[in-house]
């Protein structure tokens, strides 16, 4: 049966392919992306969290009572020993960068070795292994001191150099630094693995209460790169399902078609005894051939793709992988689900065909109205009214914060199910109504028969208009989302980074002291000037006799003020003065000069205390951080907040954010971030998430139109009675072009207009969750519109001229099938 149709038969397989091929490479690379991430992390730190020690130029020392409340803390799993010397190699006569390490996981994941130490072995680099002429069971004299040499690791290249390095045990190395330096150092640091879902800064914060100077460094992806790869995976993961989605539209219509064209077959088997199981059987059979040969086929594609496929996306989305990688394990699975999605959706076609008795699958065939047409319509209303009462409520509703994206996303959902619903009944409508009398007046009698013609076959054919607006509403969600995003993005920058760099902390409970931190900061070279602001803590107070909650942040005011965070006042600021937004001081009829009483809850006692009176001595138009007061450094009644922001100021960036880095190691809670450095990280998201979305559609406007065009070519070659009776009655050539021409465009244009309002409606609706600009790509939206036109406009004009190549007598006898 298939070699009767076998081009519906190779457009399916090949739509399956593109798709399944565009999938694969896509999750794959992402999943590579972020194991490529892992084993840098790897290769760099091992397995450790953390490493807490000294800086060299420090007299302190980890203590045996230091390091024993360390190991102590709840939150730690695994402690090891790390001494760091210089020792001297006999035979070279040169002090060597020596690593004494104990014999566990962390030490040996750190520095890539594997044998156990014991006190008179040694490991080394083969760099040095080579110049010592030395192979593993030779004598290394160290220190005058005969070491066995057991193992030898690759050459640490990530500074771009190979320096020379030892491994011996621990304790060796300890009583070298010991006899030298005559401190009683337990190790120069320690590797530290935490417990699992231990937040490892949260656990650096308690133990740099231990010793305020303790070095920390944390173990971690950088935050910008591993935040970017889980919302690019999150990204793909949905473009796949759609892609999945409107693929699986593609294979029904295709299905459709060759059911179509077979059910006659169907029905003399039906009538000739064949049971409704044998034929579900068949149709099953044909629709898993079809899936399981593209499926295969995209995989092998891939597979043999990869290594240049991941080459031009690494370098399209500027994003390392490792392209030798091809995961077989996930890249079956991955097929497997696509072959399930797809095949899933065979199911409906498949079963409908098989319930058909044998007359009425005659009937079937040819009907052309839908059936229950009040009930879709009257589903339709009810299902858009569901949908505004939602809209409305997620504006409205106290619960708006937690319900209204969920409420938001069902809206979208009903609304396009209701166009779905009422879709196929209202176009011969607007056909008969509206392209009828004004399309024959503009463009011809032709037209004119294209569109009589066109109405009878709705039902048929709504899947081919379906899968155009599909296409077109995921094209338009998508342009319009990722633009409205990168517009807003570089708002909030502006907004957030009233200075040219940013100190946070990254955890809630910051033991940072504010004044100390703003000092140690002010001191660097690079730095031009320093303001510091505080979390933003709740107070009441009653103005009018109302109650009215007030969020202050505590900050330095004669810093802000020199920066120009702040207008300057004109006098000297009382230890009781408020300064207030514009928005909070309207709100609470508030003007400068007003005294109001203040108070503030109490964990203690669990009741507002109060914590006196408060004078307004000036209004500003918008305060940092969406505060609605201001209050200085210098009160000592409301500071239930902690440390939050630094506001950095600097004539030279780059220098100045090298400087903070190295407070890190104080400080290992802190992320520093520059609005240069920002845009330039928002705007590589942005292309790379659209990038992929241009490849994603790209490959689904190519699918589409092999699927459209096949169900459309299979349409007009099905009508050749029809067009032979049109040129019996003396249609010209031209003319009958104009009407085959006419006939798909109108499908095409039809599907593109309903696409790009359904698309335009979703996304107003979804982006209503954090309403802002909304931004249309009008080149996107124009340029999918033009290749579908286009494209269709080529391909049947030759399918019009072949049809016409062909003899009259031969197509008026032409049973169609």
């Amino acid at each position: 049966m298939f070699k009767a149709n076998k081009f519906i038969v190779f457009s399916s397989i090949l739509s399956i392919a593109i798709s399944a091929t565009l999938v694969l490479s896509m999750v794959l690379f992402s999943f590579n992306a972020q194991n490529t991430l892992k084993n840098q992390m790897k290769q760099a730190y091992g397995e450790m969290d953390l490493s807490v020690g000294f800086n060299m130029d420090q007299s302190n020392v980890l203590t045996p009572k230091l390091v024993n409340e360390i190991v102590q803390n709840k939150k730690v799993n695994k402690v090891s020993k790390v001494s760091i010397a210089h020792l001297n190699v006999n035979k070279m006569d040169t002090a060597i960068y020596t690593v004494g390490a104990e014999n566990n996981y962390l030490p040996k994941s750190r520095y890539h070795f594997t044998e156990d130490l014991n006190e008179e072995s040694v490991v080394m680099n083969k760099g040095l292994a080579k110049v010592l002429h030395a192979k593993i069971g030779d004598k290394i004299l160290i220190e005058n001191k005969k070491y066995t040499l057991v193992e030898t690791v690759d050459d640490l290249t990530a500074t771009g150099s190979a320096p020379d390095m030892l491994i011996l045990n621990q304790k060796v190395v300890k009583s070298y630094i010991q006899a030298k330096d005559n401190r009683k150092a337990e190790a120069t640091y320690l590797l530290i693995k935490a417990k699992k879902n231990v937040n490892t800064l949260t656990l650096a914060n308690q133990i740099k209460s231990y010793d305020k100077d303790l070095r920390i460094d944390i173990a971690e992806q950088d935050y910008g790169v591993k935040s970017n790869l889980q919302s690019l995976h999150l990204f793909i993961v949905v473009l796949s399902v759609l892609v999945l989605i409107v693929t699986s539209l593609i294979i029904i219509s295709n299905f459709e078609l060759l059911l179509y064209k077979m059910r006659n077959q169907f029905a003399i088997m039906r009538s000739l005894g064949a049971s409704t199981k044998q034929i579900s059987k068949i149709i099953m059979i044909q629709s898993t051939v079809i899936n399981i040969t593209g499926i295969s086929l995209g995989f092998i594609l891939n597979f043999l793709s990869q290594r240049t496929l991941y080459s031009w996306v690494e370098k399209l989305f500027n994003i390392p992988t490792t392209p030798s990688e091809f995961n077989v394990g996930a890249a079956i699975s991955i097929s497997i689900l696509a072959f399930i999605v797809i095949q899933l959706f065979l199911f409906v076609p498949a079963y409908r065909s098989t319930k058909v008795l044998p007359l009425k699958t005659m009937e079937e065939n040819e009907k052309l109205n839908y059936s229950y047409s009040k009930v879709r319509v009257t589903l339709s209303k009810v299902l858009v009214g569901i949908a505004v009462f939602l809209i409305i409520g997620s504006q409205v509703l106290p619960t708006r914060g937690t319900y209204g994206p969920a409420m938001l996303l069902i809206s979208a959902v009903l609304v396009l199910l209701a166009f779905v619903l009422v879709f196929p009944i209202w176009l011969p409508k607007i056909l008969e109504w509206f392209f009828l009398p004004y399309g024959q007046r503009l463009f011809g009698q032709e037209f004119y028969i294209s569109v009589k013609n066109l109405i009878p076959q709705v039902r048929k054919n709504t899947a081919i208009i379906l899968m155009i607006s599909n296409l077109m509403i995921i094209a338009v969600f998508g342009s319009v989302t990722l633009r409205t995003i990168q517009i807003s993005q570089l708002e909030q920058l502006k907004k957030d980074f009233a200075t040219p760099i940013l100190i946070e902390t990254r955890i809630d409970n910051s033991k940072i002291n504010s004044m100390e931190f703003t000092k140690t900061v002010e001191e660097l070279s690079g730095v031009k000037s320093v303001s510091n602001f505080s979390t933003l803590g709740l107070a009441e107070l009653q103005t009018e006799g109302k109650k009215v909650d007030m969020n202050y942040a505590v900050v330095d005011l004669k810093r802000l003020q020199a920066q120009g965070l702040m207008a300057h006042l004109n006098s000297k600021t009382p230890s009781n003065g408020l300064i207030l937004s514009e928005r909070f001081a309207q709100q609470s009829h508030l003007k400068v000069g007003q005294t109001v009483p203040v108070g503030e809850f109490s964990n203690e006692t669990q009741i507002v205390e109060s914590k006196g009176t408060f004078k307004v001595i000036a209004i500003e138009k918008q305060l940092l951080n969406n505060a609605d007061a201001y209050v200085d450094w210098n009160n000592q009644k409301l500071l239930d907040v902690i440390f939050y922001t630094l506001y950095v100021d600097s004539e030279h960036i780059k220098n100045t954010v090298n400087e903070l880095e190295e407070l890190k190691s104080q400080y290992p809670e802190i992320k520093i971030s520059n609005y240069e450095q920002s845009v330039k990280e928002a705007n590589k998201m942005f292309y790379q998430r659209w990038g992929i979305f241009i490849l994603v559609i790209a490959t689904l406007v190519a699918s589409t139109m092999v699927g459209v065009f096949n169900s459309l070519a299979n349409n007009i070659y099905s009508k050749r009675k029809e067009f032979a009776v049109l040129r019996a009655m003396g249609v010209t050539p031209k003319g009958l072009r104009k009407v085959i021409l006419s006939q798909v465009n109108l499908y095409i244009g039809i599907g593109l207009i309903i696409g790009i309002i359904m698309g335009l409606l979703t996304t107003f609706i979804l982006l209503l969750v954090d309403p802002g600009e909304f931004v249309i790509d009008y080149k996107v939206i124009i340029t999918v519109s033009l290749l579908m036109l286009a494209g269709s406009t080529l391909i049947f004009w030759f399918v019009g001229n072949k049809i016409l190549s062909q003899e009259l007598s031969i197509e008026l006898t032409n049973d169609n099938k």
